[in-house]
């Protein structure tokens, strides 16, 4: 059984940076309208790594799910 994440959290070349990558349109939608984050025309999000896990956290409340690498 395959699993589908809504978001993919890549930790970047720079420190202290993630890149959020929506892979659903649901995750989009979060992202732009409930988190009120800046997506880039590539539809990536920036967020600084300390944040990440109350990202994370926040997403499972509105029952989206992540994968971190």
């Amino acid at each position: 059984m395959s699993v589908t994440y809504d978001f993919k959290i890549v930790s970047s070349n720079l420190s202290g940076i993630s890149v959020i990558e929506a892979q659903t349109e649901d995750a989009f939608v979060y992202l732009t309208e409930e988190a009120h984050m800046t997506v880039f025309a590539d539809g990536t999000s920036v967020l600084f790594d300390e944040r990440v896990g109350d990202f994370i956290n926040d997403c499972e409340h509105a029952q989206l799910c992540c994968t971190y690498s």
